[in-house]
């Protein structure tokens, strides 16, 4: 298996900035849409309490046994307050492009 390779087109494709610019667009949705569970989920928000970090970056074969649907998946673990509080996932093409992405909040 070729983890160089992976990582390079990970790099070459701007996943991690990508997928971190996804995170606090999907946040501010999450934000914006559910006021009063953001509320209960983060108190006394203050942006300067959120902690982020790419978790993992993953190969998956999402048709298995075929492999002729694959994506790239880019995992950011969320605190806040030095507690996890959500994860994010944005889900990528073999050619770089978003398909899906989802947060999950604790």
């Amino acid at each position: 298996m070729d983890i160089k390779g992976l990582k390079e087109w990970v790099l070459k494709n701007n996943l991690e900035e990508r997928s971190i610019k996804g995170f606090w667009n999907a946040f501010q949705t999450y934000r914006e849409e559910c006021s009063d569970a953001f509320e209960k989920d983060f108190p006394d928000f203050d942006r300067k309490h959120v902690t982020i970090f790419v978790d993992t970056v993953s190969l998956t074969i999402t048709n298995w046994p075929d492999e002729d649907y694959n994506h790239v998946v880019v995992s950011i673990r969320i605190q806040y307050k030095g507690k996890a509080a959500a994860m994010y996932k944005m889900v990528f093409s073999l050619t770089g492009e978003v398909e899906d992405d989802y947060l999950d909040i604790y």
